[in-house]
Order: structure tokens, then sequence, then C-alpha cells
């Protein structure tokens, strides 16, 4: 191709697409373009407006949030640290009263005033473990550096005042609510441990190992405090109970400091908690023991079930570990474990195994998006979430998570974002209205010249006025389709005008016809409503019918059907058109089942309100159908008609017959088969025809569960009908019968049966029967 060519193709082209353009904006009314350039520039300003608003609100949410969440998160931290700290404190300091010799016999009277109440100043002198002979140096205190150092040996609880440190133990207990126990153990195994019990008294356990063999005891104390019992601790596994192979007393040892353990479950309340220890270290900076005390966590979980965080924000604490270690909801904190030992006991719960979706999601969006704050999807709401470090003071990766659903936090301000938009939507609307206005006083003067110019075109050349206007280009248009009008009546002298308008008529309308498709049609049909009508009040119907359709119509339209029509009380649909649908039966069998099931629901609300119930009875048929538009010039109507159309009409009547709800034909049975349960029900010729067709009641969806009872009855339903195919009819009476007796609510298709038996027995059919019956109504 030459050059030429090529060069004129590509500019035919371009005047193409340059008359396409043209004929899109030719093809526009003045009226349209006026109004739309107006709203044009009104939705822009608005948008402009909102787009700023909605900005700035956002940034005010985003602030809002952070602030709320970051003072929750503030107050956990001090929470947090005003519960366990003091522990550590106390544990500490405890720790140095026996360093200073404070439970030392020889030094303890001012500390025994001051636990008991006492005024008198606390004066200790430092612990001194000297050396003394076996029994005179224990009894007078006389010690010589140079006697074997036999108290060392026995540990440092066996030198002390143990009643003494008994009462501080108590003192202690009675001052720190969140601590259920002390531990105090030394180097050689004795030990001591003060401890809450669950109905409210504080007994001690004392195991010592100064002399052999080991002992142990409780001393049992009522709610006064007073000791009711000292009961022996009998050998086993309580007694083998040595401190030093704790890892409260081996991390505090080898620390030398203050130490904290993980959490654990607390054997007393079966609830986590966490244990700080302090060593006892003497004057030459060895360890002789270790003190520690144990802490509940779950004050902490009280603590933050009582915040408020929105409507329904949570907070919550998380180890390193993923472990939880304080939660709203306490119950959540534990779970069932087996030990390595094989013993059932309780464990700590991890953050995936919460159980809530949300929660744990929290924690997910946490580690990925690597930030103490973000937002993130669950359940598919919005939430909002802060990571914050809180366990540097013990020495642990502790964080607190706060997690707020979006709306909590933000409704009020996103509220006033809708208001915002819904007055702009408003002031919009408003705008466009006058807009309106506007554009329809210029444009209708240029409308109706538009009119006598199409009936110009038409040679329809009454003598009408023509609009008034204003403008001064209208105005001169109107002289100029006068004088038009006026030339063209002279012109009609000349020449027929029926010639004339055959010669410039133009334009074609909607065409009549249609083709013809395989479809599925639907009828249904209120039973009795001509005797409801006439009981009931009109507008408590209408209303009532009008729910009725609402919802059977929500129905077959969301399973991709076309309403065709509303006759009275009945409903016409179908499957398949305008747009193909290959699963169109399995489409319709569908929609019939819920329209079913939801018309029961719809009965017992109305029966509660004292309304009538709608019995309703469905038919659908498959087959060869015309589809189109049908009418005439004046109006027509997107319809179908066919012999498959009245056949479906006719098998929705059929249901009285057989007491039934839902029936479809042997087409559309064939096309559903594998994926519904059917009963076969019949073979029938309706009214105005001679062929018969097997008719089945559909019964529910293969993939879900029935009743057996349903079951039972479809299938010795069938055996009954085979009988009766076969012209058995005792076998057939009998089956029958007992349906009759023990499905009730299949009584008139099994008395229809009987009936049918009973009859044939006495005036058999004849051998070529072949089994239809025919139907004298419709």
């Amino acid at each position: 191709m030459s050059n030429q060519n090529v060069k004129s193709v590509s500019k035919s082209r371009d005047a193409g697409l340059e008359q396409s353009k043209k004929r899109y904006f030719r093809d526009k009314s003045f009226g349209v373009y006026l109004f739309t350039s107006i709203v044009a520039l009104l939705i822009i300003t608005v948008v402009a407006i909102v787009g700023y608003v909605w900005y700035q609100d956002s940034k005010t949410l985003k602030e809002v949030s952070r602030y709320q969440m970051d003072q929750v998160t503030d107050m956990v931290k001090e929470k947090v640290t005003n519960y366990l700290m003091p522990a550590a404190t106390m544990a500490r300091l405890s720790s140095e009263i026996f360093r200073d010799g404070g439970f030392d016999p020889r030094n303890s009277r001012g500390l025994k005033e001051k636990i008991s109440g006492g005024k008198s100043a606390v004066k200790i002198k430092k612990l001194v473990v000297v050396k003394e002979s076996a029994d005179i140096g224990a009894k007078t205190g006389d010690r010589t550096p140079e006697q074997p150092d036999k108290s060392a040996q026995k540990g440092i609880l066996s030198i002390i005042d143990r009643d003494m440190l008994d009462a501080y133990g108590i003192h202690v207990l009675n001052s720190f609510p969140q601590v259920p126990m002390i531990n105090i153990g030394d180097e050689q195994g004795n030990f001591m441990m003060p401890k809450k019990m669950p109905e409210g008294t504080i007994n001690t356990k004392i195991i010592d190992r100064s002399k052999t063999p080991v002992s142990g005891y409780w001393k049992n104390r009522d709610k006064n405090g007073n000791i009711t019992e000292i009961k022996p601790i009998e050998a086993g596994k309580d007694l083998e109970y040595d401190p030093r192979t704790r890892a409260w007393y081996i991390g505090a040892k080898g620390s030398g400091k203050s130490f904290w353990t993980d959490p654990y479950i607390l054997f007393s309340d079966q609830a986590p908690g966490i244990t700080t220890a302090y060593p006892i270290i003497n004057s030459e900076g060895e360890v002789l023991g270790v003190l520690s005390l144990d802490i509940a966590l779950n004050q902490l979980s009280t603590f933050l079930r009582q915040l408020k965080i929105g409507k329904t924000g949570i907070a919550y604490i998380i180890g390193s570990k993923k472990e939880i270690i304080a939660y709203p909801d306490p119950s959540r904190l534990v779970k069932p474990i087996v030990k390595e030992n094989g013993e059932k006991g309780l464990g700590s719960v991890n953050i995936d195994e919460m159980g809530i979706a949300w929660v744990e999601e929290s924690f997910r969006a946490y580690v990925k998006n690597k930030s103490d704050r973000f937002e993130f999807e669950s359940g598919g709401k919005r939430y909002l979430g802060s990571f914050t470090n809180i366990g540097a003071a013990l020495g642990k990766d502790w964080k607190i998570a706060v997690v707020v659903p979006e709306n909590d936090f933000l409704e009020r301000l996103i509220h006033m974002r809708r208001v915002v938009i819904l007055i702009s939507s408003v002031i919009l609307l408003i705008s466009v209205f006058i807009a309106n206005l506007i554009a329809r006083g210029i444009s209708r003067p240029i409308a109706a010249l538009t009119k006598e110019a199409k009936k110009i075109e038409k040679f329809e050349l009454d003598e009408g006025s023509l609009p008034a206007s204003t403008i001064k280009e209208i105005q001169q248009l109107n002289n100029s389709m006068f004088s038009m009008k006026l030339g063209l009546k002279t012109f009609e002298k000349y020449v027929p005008s029926e010639l004339v308008r055959e010669l410039i008529r133009t334009g074609q309308g909607a065409k009549l016809g249609g083709g013809s498709v395989e479809l599925t049609i639907f009828f249904s049909d209120i039973q009795g409503f001509t005797n409801i009508t006439e009981t009931v009040d009109t507008e408590v119907l209408m209303n009532q019918l009008f729910e009725y359709n609402n919802e059977l119509t929500n129905i077959i339209k969301a399973h991709k059907g076309t309403i065709d029509k509303y006759i009275g009380d009945s409903i016409m649909a179908f499957w398949g058109a305008p747009t193909p649908i290959a699963d169109h039966a399995y489409l319709a069998c569908s929609a019939a089942l819920l329209c079913h099931r939801k018309l029961k629901e719809l009965n017992e609300k109305w029966e509660r309100e004292g309304k009538s119930i709608l019995i309703t009875r469905m038919g659908m048929n498959t087959g060869k159908t015309i589809v189109g538009n049908m009418g005439s010039n004046e109006r027509m109507n997107y319809s179908v008609l066919g012999d498959s159309v009245n056949l479906a009409s006719r098998v929705e009547g059929v249901n009285k017959n057989y007491g039934t709800h839902v029936i479809i034909t042997h087409s559309t049975y064939r096309q559903v088969s594998d994926r519904f349960v059917c009963r076969l029900l019949d073979i029938v010729a309706v009214k105005g025809k001679t062929e018969g067709v097997r008719i089945y009641e559909l019964i529910g969806r293969a993939d879900e569960e029935l009743p057996e009872e349903t079951l039972k009855l479809c299938e010795i339903f069938k055996q009954g009908f085979d009988a009766y195919l076969k012209q058995k009819w005792d076998e057939a009476l009998k089956i029958f019968s007992q349906i009759e007796k023990e499905f009730p609510e299949d009584k008139v298709a099994a008395k229809l049966y009987i009936e049918r038996c009973t009859e044939y027995k006495k005036n058999p059919p004849g051998k070529d029967w072949d089994g239809v019956a025919h139907l004298k109504t419709k």
C-alpha cells in the first residue's frame, strides 16, 4: 500500500472519530449542558470542602485516639509498677534486715517492738555467725573465734529468732494484699514460708535441715492470728522440698541482686503469679540464703477489666514468650496441661490460644507491622492497636497491648463527619434543584422551539403559539421559525401533504417479537386468598401482601430470576432470560425452597401478630418458551408465552390435590435430580392436555440434612407408587394406609391414592393403562 493510501486511511479514521465526538455533543440538549455544567461546578466545590473536612477530621481522629490510648497505657504502666515494685523493694529491705542482724535473738528487741506496734527505735547489730561449742555456746551465747563453725553449717535459719521472722512475715503479708506468701531459704536447705490460706488465715510452713532426719511442721492459725495447731509434716514430697533447687533461689543467688521469675501458675490460687527474690548476703559478700515474695497477678486482670477504653476496647499484658500475663477475663489466662511427670495441672495461655479472633489478630498485626502503633482488620471491623514495653524495671520483656474497635474511639467524630457529609449533600441537592430551575428556565423555550421543528419535520403546520422569551437570540429564532412555517404552509398548497410526510419521515421505534429459549417458569398462588380478602381489613391486607411480595421478590431476584408480573396474589417469574443462564432450573428450585421456608417464618410472625397466614403453592416447569417484547405499538411488555408457561401455571394449582406446596415437572426434575431431594407424586395430564407428565414434590437440597421422617416418607411413597403403577392394588393400599397412619401431614396424597386404588380394584383400568391421571380442573 502506498504512503498516499496510508495517509488517506488515517485521515478518514480521524475524520470518523471527529464526527463521532461532534455527534455526541450534538445529541446533548442545551438544558442538559447547562444543568450538568452547573452541577459539575457544585460537585467540585462540595467535594473540595468535604475532602478538606475529611482530611482534618482524620488528622484529629488519629490525634484523639493516640492521646486516649497513651492515657490507658500510662495508667496500666503505673498500676503494674505500683503493684509489683513494692514487693521487690520489700524483698530487698527484708534481706537487708537479715544482713544487719534484725532477726538475731541477740539483737531483736527493737524489731519485735516495731512489729508489735511499740514505739522503741529499731536498733540492731550486724548478723554475726560466730564459731561456738556444740551445746554450751548455743545456750549461753559465749562464742570464741577458735571454735568450729557449726552454726554456719546449720544455716542462717537455725540461729535466727523464728518467731520474730514469722511475725515479720505475717506483718508483710497483711500489708501487701497482692503477696500470698513469703519464702525464706538458706544455703543448708532450711525453709520458712508464711502463707495466706484460702479461708483467710495465715499459716507458716517450716522445714528444718539442721538436724538429721529432716523435720518440718505447719503452724496453723485462726483468723485472729492465734496458733491453733502445730502439725508435723509427714515424710514425703512436702518434706523433700528444697528451696535451693527453686528458680527464685537460683536466680537471686546467681545475680546477687533483685531477681524476677517468669510468670507461672500459683499452686494455691491456680492463677498466674510471679516471684521477686533477693539474696541474703553477709558482710564478706557470701550468700547465706534468699528471701522471695510471691505476687498474684489476678488483681492486674481485675484492674484491666475495670478500665473503660471506648465501648468495647481492652488492654492486656503479654510476655516475651507470647504468654498472656493479665487479661480482663481471668478465666482465659490458664489452660489444663499434662506435666512432664504425667501429672495434670494448669499452664499459662498463649496469645494464639485465646479463642478471640480480634485479640489474636492484634498481636499478629503488631509483629507484622513492626510498629508500636498500627491499624488492622478482623471480622470485617477496623481496630486500633498499641503495644508498649513495661517490663524494663523487672528485667522482663513485657508489653501492654491496647486494642480498640475504631468506632469506639472515633464514633462521635465519625458522626460529625457524617453530619458534614449529610449537610453538604443536602446543600448540593438544593443547589442542584436550583440549577435545574435555572437550566429549565433557559432551556424550556429552546425545547419548545425544538418541538416545533419536529412538528414541521412531520409536516404538521398548525398555528400553535411559539414560546415567549426575554433572551434576544431566542426571540430571533422564534421569528425565523414563524417565517419558515408560513413559507411551508404556502408550499403545502402546491404539494400534497401526505406525500411530503412520507418523504421526510425518519426514525424507527421498538420492535415487537422475540425468540424461543429454554427457560424455567415459576408460578405462585396464595391458598384461599379470596376468602381472606372478605374477612381482613383492606389496608392491613395490602400491607401484609406488600411484605409477602417483597420477601419473595428479593429471594427470586437474588437467584437471578426475572419477575414477569404480579397477578393479584400470584407471582409469575422465569429464569434464563433476558440474560442466558445455564443453570436456570437449579436456581429456580433453590429460590422456591427458600421462598417456602421464608413463608414459614412469616406465617409464624403473622400468627403471633394476629394476622391471617398466607399458605402459598408454587409450580415450576422447564421447556422451550417464547420470550420477547409483546403488546402493541402503544405499549409493550417483556414477557413469555407458550405451552411450557401454561404447564407451569397448571402444576402450581395441582398442589391442592396432594396437599403439597412446591411441585416441579419432570423436565425440571431431570436437570436438578442430583442436587435436590424430590418425591415422585404422580403422572398427570393437566386440563386441556392428553399427554401425561410426571410431577414431583420439591423436598430439599441433597447436600443438607433432612429429617429422617421426611426421607422415610419419600422411600415408602415411592414403593407405594411403584405398586400403584404395576396395578398391585392391595400392596399399594397397604402402603398408602401406612403412610396415612404414620405421616398424618401427608394424608391428602395418601388418601387420594387410597381412593384411586380402591376404585381401580373394583374397576380395573386395563392392561394398557399408563398410570396417567387426567385432571378435570385447573
